[in-house]
């Protein structure tokens, strides 16, 4: 993409490119994956490495003369200046499992033809730390007014949002006045899809399946599943190779006399999981094939649709730029005659969720549903003040007056709080394979991106100061 160089805010913000990425460096090597539950402890409610990496940033602040406190390890607040009115952005420090198949250690930075690599380069270490510099820029040239400016950092974004719902519901901390999240694409978010996770839980029996094992996260495409077997088959091992293809197979045998059949899928985010290839859907499929079990029929027939038409649950929005509904089953797990898979359902503004799921209650049936959890849908008039003055941040900054606002099936920390949306930072022309493997940045994006958070905290300040 081309756009604007050697703008004011270009040459404001230059001088702190090599701090930026030397805490980028060290920030990646934090293998902040919130290991919900394994790992949870009172002191470390999100895991050690999370604490870790929330220390990271508020050591990081304190260094730089700001204000900053960790909140029971779930949330770290950076305070900037003083004011009536705040600024508030809200970014994370959590980061989805790493995931098969990196060319090189996913917690180490790698640079390749301009190209910045690595497990929370895209999301969301790097726009967490190119807001931040850009405000330790305009703070250290005096260009910040008469508001405080809130950075706020959870640790729980990945897998909830439980860090920004103490801040604020538990500590009844202050709403934004005005805000931002950097946690999406350029230009901006208007609306987002609202989710429900849920579990479908059943019980059934097939025959020499031991376990089937697949998925980390709810909201991620299901990479590698493993289908450990009794005894081995070669009919099913065929059938499997015939259906897959060899290179997408592996056959191990294990300790206790079983074997495993290892099935490779494409990962993709949760929210286009038409993108991604699930390993454990394509399991199901062939197992099915071979069983002509009617438990895996109707799994197969209600959730391989990943526009949710199988649990007549199919919704689409114009006011919403034409998003669908999506789902995907982010984790899925067999072993002695039970069964159960998480999914992620993300829908749009024309959907009842009640309504909704009870369709998919009924379609389910006999199979339980279990609600897991809930994200409010998300929707912004596109000529309110907020959208307005962070669109001419961007093109002001950019010179792109094409690109318009978006709707988006991914969530942010946006639907946590109070007249704020999702700002930046992949740009239109670019894939950053978020929570893929490579995921990562062109540099040369990184440094603009900081200074369109420059100019978006100077006239969202002024729109404070009126």
């Amino acid at each position: 993409m081309k756009y604007l160089l050697d703008t004011d805010y270009d040459r404001l913000t230059k001088p702190y490119h090599e701090e930026f990425l030397k805490s980028l460096y060290d920030f990646v090597a934090i293998n902040s994956v919130d290991d919900s539950p394994r790992m949870r402890t009172e002191e470390n409610p999100f895991g050690p490495t999370v604490t870790q990496a929330l220390n990271f940033i508020k050591d990081l602040a304190i260094k730089d003369g700001f204000k900053a406190t960790n909140y029971a390890n779930k949330v770290v607040e950076i305070l900037i200046g003083e004011g009536e009115k705040n600024l508030t952005v809200l970014a994370h420090a959590d980061v989805v499992p790493e995931g098969k198949g990196w060319p090189h250690h996913p917690f180490e930075v790698r640079e390749l033809d301009g190209v910045l690599t690595g497990r929370g380069v895209a999301d969301d270490k790097g726009p967490l730390l190119e807001t931040y510099y850009a405000i330790k820029a305009l703070r250290d040239n005096n260009l910040l007014g008469n508001y405080q400016i809130k950075f706020i950092v959870g640790g729980n974004e990945e897998s909830g949002s439980l860090g920004v719902e103490y801040y604020y519901h538990t500590l009844n901390k202050k709403q934004p006045d005005l805000g931002f999240s950097p946690d999406s694409d350029w230009p901006l978010i208007y609306a987002e899809k609202g989710i429900r996770n849920f579990k479908v839980k059943g019980h059934f029996v097939l025959d020499n399946v031991c376990s089937i094992d697949g998925g980390l996260a709810s909201n991620s495409v299901i990479e590698e599943c493993v289908v450990r077997l009794y005894k081995k088959d070669l009919t099913l091992l065929e059938l499997f190779e015939k259906r897959l293809g060899k290179e997408n197979i592996s056959v191990l045998p294990n300790h206790d006399g079983t074997f495993s059949i290892i099935v490779r899928g494409k990962s993709a985010h949760g929210s286009m999981p038409e993108l991604g290839k699930n390993a454990a859907m394509l399991s199901l499929e062939v197992l099915n094939e071979y069983h002509q079990d009617e438990n895996l029929e109707h799994i197969l027939k209600c959730y391989k649709d990943v526009y949710a038409r199988g649990i007549n649950a199919y919704y689409e929005s114009e006011k919403m730029d034409g998003q669908k509904t999506s789902m995907n089953i982010g984790i899925f797990h067999y072993e002695k005659e039970k069964m159960e898979f998480v999914v992620n359902y993300r829908y749009v503004d024309t959907c009842d969720i009640n309504e909704a799921f009870e369709n998919i209650k009924k379609a389910s049936a006999p199979f339980e549903i279990e609600v897991l959890a809930d994200s409010p849908l998300l929707y912004y008039d596109k000529n309110s003040t907020l959208i307005s003055t962070l669109m001419k941040a961007y093109q002001e900054e950019t010179g792109d007056l094409l690109s318009k606002p978006l709707a988006i099936g991914g969530g942010t920390y946006a639907k946590e709080a109070s007249n704020v949306v999702a700002f930046g930072a992949q740009f239109p022309d670019w894939d950053s394979h978020m929570h893929g493997v490579l995921e990562g940045c062109r540099k040369e994006d990184m440094f603009k991106s900081m200074s369109i958070y420059a100019r978006a905290i100077v006239l969202l300040g002024k729109v404070l100061e009126k």
